[in-house]
This record gives structure tokens, C-alpha cells and sequence, in this order.
């Protein structure tokens, strides 16, 4: 790849899921070498290039399952020996062969999925690769392609241990909307990860597509030494194929030409920053290059140099700048010019504790800086880089709380919502007491949940403390909406930030997942009334010994409609100052004397947490929720056929025999003699009729 050509054609010529690995010793096998790799991530083939008389060429490759194992493997054998000797590892490129002619030809993946070239090619069955792993359900996929046309089946496929594959099948009715469906689908993201749709290939096409293309003209001479390995990939993917677990079709291995002019571009010297020097060439990793964290803002690059020459010669040492600030980002990467003090710099690193200030007293005082002990890891390309700082980012969340992992079926990330430690900038307008008030809650709410594994927490239903004792339940109801509006304002006018896509998704599953258990159907969403932004709003009382209601205790609780709302009440009410205003909405003339006279109309600033919920009260309430649904369900439906044989026997009724009497008359005497109609309540029907007329009767003397 030059330097010329885009970004985009670069990392198409990836293949994520392949190591190329050189520097192998000659007598390493590749048993030995996917041993050395399986330590790290699961291997799904690795092979190590020989020659013509089958000795080693010093390079192979290892694949893995998926993209995850693959950087995860390169971050650690960065600075893993094999064999006591370093290995080079980098990301491999996608093999492309050449003819006769030296011209080079059509990547294989193009012809592989050409359509024109496949005979069989009127399939309606897609393949949808690179879902989330949060993406389960095989009816998510149905109502995501259901808009291109109407779906057959859709098939979201599992490996032996039981964890998700990362892709899917959706086979649609007619092969036009496949089509559709793969052209309309291009960026599309599932649960905000981008995925790929496209034809499915099942083995047996595939085998009929190679034969032909087999015929077409022989491989040069280096494509006859990785042949045997070329082949070895392919009958493994097929087996997989015919199994359900279609992967992509790419080639996991390159000539070594191509990898000894190319395997160590791809590769950035630092992420985002912009110097004012000439680099030795943009986009390119050095062979004996690290990355140095904690370095001070004001370290310059003679500095660098200079401490870093105390290893070896160094060929350059560059401070990481931020693009858009121009101010030192705290980084460096450093580039060695001989292999043996790479090693030694990199091999003998301290592990370091990133939380702590202190300097351990068996660091080397080569690894300190200015009184701060280096951090150093051996480097990465741009892209896998930019992949690490996402992982980190999504872990560093999870751990504060911010979003869901994967097994959180408690909801337990919310217990950091809304909660304020004494650094943040809302402990500023909060006194000493509530901080503590504050902190003492959230250690007793951690207590709770740790004891009992029924409890979590309610997405829907906040505890709000603190409120001021004049406050009723309507006053809070009143807040409640209060809170919505104003925080929707809040976002409109630029002074806070709106619900992210993932939250707003998570209500929506939430709500479906809620309509599922209580058997809400489509009829009664349209038959029944929209209900407001609040569905109930309480407020925990004292209780006298005669079981009069007291005074308010000073918490409640409020149950919101759906979990956006919720979120976006707790961020506007959490720390929030009640005014006069908002507990006088709720209360008579007559109250807001008492709450005068007893000065319980006082300013307090709320406390607001997700409210904890026992599991196996919520399901007794859904099933009492979804028994009633369906018990007014039935009445409906016997209302209706009552109605219809009321109408029947009004119409029957006009009709008369020759003698002026109801054609059934006798009949209907007869059964009434026989068999006289009762009701639900026991009595007989004659016997109610009766009994309206003398009521109607004695109304009318009345």
C-alpha cells in the first residue's frame, strides 16, 4: 500500500481476524507456534511458510475466531518471547494473486461474491455478520428486515460453548427483497455497532464456483508454496459453512515479498497528534518502536532522546501532541535503532500501578522520568490502537457504571446514576451532611443488593429522599412532570446533554420486554388511552397506633411510564432544590395554614436514586396484571356474542305465524318450562325480570 491511496482502501486490504508473524526461529513447528498463541486467545489455524525442501522461511500466520482475539493477541506477544527470541507480530493483509502476465488481478473475496459469476445466484438468504453480542433473539433481525419485505425465517447461530457467533441468517420471502435489503442495509447498526449484510453462500455452490474457476490458468511459483495451506483454510471454512457458520471468504495468507516490503506499514507512530518536524515516513511502524505513558506535559523531544539513548542509540523519540490543542497528550513513542535494546527496554518494564503516585524501590532509574515511573508497552498500528482506546473506554464505563455489561440482568450499572462523590462539581452546591446522607445510602443500597439476589433495580421507578414534609403526593406528581419538561428545555437551549442512543434504546427494549409480560396486544394499544408521563406518584407516611395516617416520613416514591423518562427526571431532580412554589401546588387553603403554623414548608434539595425492587414481587404483579388483561379480554368477547343474540332474537321476534303469535312462542315456552334461564348471580331470569318491575314500580310512586 503507497501513501497515496485512502485510508478506507488501506484497511480493506486487512484481514483482522490473521497475524502475520515473522522473526519464528527456523526449528519452531506450528504445533509449537499455535501453542505459543492459544495462551492468549483461542487459535482457529495457524501455519508457518516453508520452502521448496520445506524448511522454515522464518514468517507465518495465525487466525483467530474474531477480531477481539486477534488484537488481543498482537497487544500481548508484543513482549511474549517464543522460544526465547521476540516475535514481530502486526495485523496480516489480504492476499491478492497475479497472472502470467504479472498483471494483478481481482481480489478473491470480489469474485467470490460476484453474482454474475455464481450460476446459482437466486437466493433469497442473507447473511448478517459483525452483530453485537447482546443481539440474541432472531426475532430482532425479522423486525429489522421486515421493511424490505416479508421474511421467511431468520437464524441467529451459537458456538459448541454456548456463546454467540457474531452473525446471523435472515432468509426473506422473494430474492428481490434480499436484494433490497443488501442495498438498503449499508451502514446499518444494530444496538449502535455497524453490521454487513449479504448473500449467504451455501458449500455446494461454492464448490462448483471453485471448480470453474480452478480451470481458468495455474498459480505462479509462490502461490504454489502456500497452496497446500490456501486449501487447508478454505475446506476449513466450507466445513463451517455447511454447518450454519458461514464466515467471510478471505485469504489468510501473503507472498513473502509483499509481507517483507509491507507488514510493517499500516502501522501509526502515534494517534492524533501533529509535529512540526519531518517524520522518517507518515503511517509507519518502526520494527523496534514503544509507547511510553505518564511522560510529563513538558517533556521535549531532546529530553526523550536523551534518556532514552542510556538503553542504546536511538533513531527518534517524539512527544504525542494533541491535533486540535497543540499541548502534550502525556505520551511518547520511541524507536530504537537495534533490536537487542528494544528487547531490553521492553522486557524489563516495571508493571506499574497506574491509581498510585508512589515509586516502588525496586524500579530501575532507567524507567524513571522526572519522578514518574514510565509505562511502556510495545506499539500498535493506528487502527488497532484506535480499537484498544475503545475497549478501554467501554470497560472504564462499565466500571462506573454507565452502561450495562452483558450478565447485568439486575441492572446493578444504575446504582452509580446519579450518585455525587465529594470531587464532582455538585458537591460544591451540597452541604457536608447531605454528602454523607448521600454516601451512606448508596453503601446501604450496595449492602442490600450483595445480601439478596432477588433484589434490582427498578429501570421505571425512582426513591426520591429529602422532600420536605408539607409535600403531598400530588405536589410530587406535579414535580415529576415538572422535571420532564424542564429537562427537555434544558437540552433544547444547549445547557445539558439529551439521552444518548444507547440509553434511548435500552428504554425501548425495556418497554416491549414489559408489553410482552403483561400480554399487551396491538388492539389494546389503540384502544386504550395514552396515560401521562407519571404513573403514580407516593409518598411513605407515619402510621399511628390507631392506623391513622401521620406525618410524611420524607421519602417517596415515583413511577414513571417508561425508563427515558425516568432517567431524564432523575438527572434534573437529583440535588435539586425544592421551592415554596412546588410544595404549595399540592396543598388546600386550610393545609397550607397547618404547613405555615408547623414551618414544615422548608427548601431541602433532593436526593434521587433508581428505586430497588424485590424480582419476585414485580413477576406476582405482572401475572395479576396479565390475568386481569385477559379476563377483560373474554368478558369483551362474550359481550359481544350477547349482544349478537340479542340483536338475533329482536329480529326473530317480529316474525309471526298465521294466528298473530311469535313463530317460536311455543317453543320457547316449552324450554322455559323445562329448563328455566338462570343467571351468574343463581335466580332465574323470570324471577329478576319480577323483580326490576316492582323496583321501577315502587320508583314510580316515589
Amino acid at each position: 500500500m503507497t501513501d497515496k491511496q485512502p485510508a478506507a482502501e488501506g484497511e480493506d486490504q486487512l484481514d483482522r481476524r490473521t497475524l502475520f508473524v515473522q522473526s519464528i526461529p527456523v526449528e519452531a513447528t506450528k504445533e509449537q507456534l499455535n501453542e505459543f498463541f492459544s495462551q492468549y486467545a483461542p487459535v482457529r489455524h495457524s501455519v508457518i511458510v516453508t520452502d521448496t525442501e520445506g524448511k522454515s522461511r522464518g514468517f507465518g500466520f495465525v487466525s483467530f475466531v474474531t477480531d477481539e482475539d486477534a488484537l488481543s493477541a498482537l497487544k500481548e506477544t508484543k513482549k511474549a518471547k517464543f522460544m526465547n527470541k521476540l516475535l514481530r507480530v502486526s495485523i496480516a493483509k489480504r492476499r491478492q494473486r497475479k497472472d502470467k502476465n504479472d498483471k494483478q488481478a481481482k481480489p478473491v473475496e470480489d469474485a467470490k461474491f460476484k453474482s454474475q459469476e455464481i450460476s446459482l445466484k437466486k437466493s433469497a438468504k442473507l447473511i448478517v455478520r459483525n452483530l453485537p453480542w447482546s443481539v440474541k433473539d432472531p426475532n430482532e433481525l425479522v423486525k429489522v428486515f421486515l421493511k424490505f419485505g416479508k421474511v421467511k425465517e431468520a437464524h441467529i447461530p451459537k458456538k459448541k460453548d454456548g456463546k454467540m457467533s457474531g452473525f446471523g441468517f435472515v432468509t426473506m420471502m422473494k430474492h428481490a427483497a434480499a436484494e433490497k435489503a443488501v442495498k438498503e442495509t449499508v451502514g446499518l447498526k444494530l444496538q449502535g455497532r455497524e453490521v454487513a449484510v449479504d448473500f449467504a453462500i451455501d458449500k455446494s455452490k461454492w464448490e462448483e464456483f471453485r471448480k470453474e474457476k480452478s480451470a481458468e490458468g495455474e498459480e505462479d511459483e509462490e502461490d504454489e508454496d502456500e497452496k497446500s495451506e490456501d486449501e487447508e483454510e478454505e475446506e476449513e471454512e466450507e466445513g463451517q459453512q455447511e454447518d450454519g457458520d458461514e464466515e467471510e471468504d478471505e485469504e489468510k495468507e501473503e507472498k513473502e515479498e509483499n509481507k517483507a516490503d509491507d507488514s510493517e506499514d499500516d502501522e501509526s507512530d502515534s494517534d492524533g497528534e501533529d509535529l512540526n518536524f519531518k517524520r522518517p515516513r507518515p503511517n509507519k511502524q518502526e520494527n523496534f518502536s514503544i509507547f511510553v505513558r505518564n511522560v510529563p506535559y513538558d517533556a521535549t523531544r531532546e529530553s526523550l532522546e536523551e534518556h532514552f539513548s542510556k538503553f542504546g542509540p536511538i533513531k527518534y523519540a517524539l512527544p504525542v501532541m494533541d491535533k486540535d490543542t497543540q499541548l502534550a497528550k502525556g505520551s511518547a513513542f520511541v524507536a530504537f535503532r537495534r533490536e537487542e535494546d528494544y528487547e531490553d527496554c521492553l522486557l524489563n518494564a516495571p508493571e506499574v500501578n497506574p491509581n498510585s503516585m508512589l515509586i516502588p524501590d525496586d524500579v530501575s532509574p532507567l524507567y524513571v522520568y522526572e519522578g514518574r515511573v514510565l509505562q511502556i508497552t510495545a506499539t500498535v498500528d493506528r487502527d488497532s490502537a484506535a480499537r484498544i482506546a475503545e475497549r478501554n473506554a467501554l470497560a472504564r464505563k462499565e466500571l462506573l457504571g454507565r452502561v450495562p455489561t452483558e450478565k447485568d440482568k439486575r441492572n446493578l450499572f444504575l446504582l452509580n446514576e446519579g450518585r455525587i462523590t465529594s470531587g464532582s462539581r455538585l458537591a460544591s452546591l451540597i452541604s457536608k451532611t447531605d454528602l454523607d446522607v448521600r454516601e451512606k445510602s448508596y453503601n446501604l443500597r450496595v449492602q442490600q443488593l450483595n445480601k439478596n439476589p432477588s433484589l434490582h433495580l427498578s429501570l421505571t421507578r425512582l426513591a426520591i429522599r429529602n422532600l420536605p414534609r408539607a409535600m403531598n403526593e400530588k405536589a410530587l406528581k406535579a414535580l415529576g412532570r415538572k422535571a420532564i419538561v424542564q429537562f427537555a428545555s434544558e437540552v433544547k437551549e444547549g445547557k445539558r446533554q439529551p439521552l444518548n442512543k444507547e440509553e434511548l434504546a435500552r428504554s425501548q427494549r425495556h418497554k416491549e420486554f414489559i408489553e410482552e409480560k403483561l400480554g399487551v396486544k396491538p388492539e389494546d394499544k389503540k384502544r386504550k388511552k395514552q396515560t401521562g408521563v407519571v404513573k403514580q406518584a407516593k409518598i411513605i407516611n407515619e402510621v399511628k397506633g390507631s392506623g391513622v395516617l401521620g406525618r410524611s416520613r420524607g421519602y417517596g416514591f415515583l413511577e414513571f411510564r417508561d425508563h427515558k423518562h425516568a432517567l431524564m427526571a432523575l438527572r434534573w431532580l437529583n440535588a435539586h432544590e425544592v421551592s415554596r412554589e412546588d410544595i404549595l401546588v399540592g396543598l388546600t387553603e386550610e393545609q397550607k395554614k397547618v404547613a405555615e403554623s408547623e414551618g414544615t414548608i422548608a427548601k431541602r434539595r433532593l436526593i434521587v436514586e433508581f428505586a430497588i425492587e424485590n424480582a419476585k414481587v414485580v413477576k406476582r404483579r405482572h401475572e395479576q396484571i396479565a390475568h386481569s388483561k385477559a379476563k377483560s379480554h373474554r368478558k369483551d368477547r362474550e359481550g359481544q356474542d350477547s349482544g349478537r343474540d340479542r340483536k338475533r332474537q329482536r329480529e326473530g321476534g317480529d316474525k309471526k305465524d298465521a294466528n298473530g303469535r311469535p313463530k317460536d312462542s311455543k317453543r320457547r315456552k316449552t324450554d322455559t318450562q323445562t329448563a328455566p334461564e338462570t343467571s351468574k348471580s343463581g335466580l332465574p331470569n323470570d324471577v329478576k325480570r319480577l323483580i326490576g318491575f316492582k323496583r321501577k314500580r315502587r320508583h314510580a310512586k316515589k
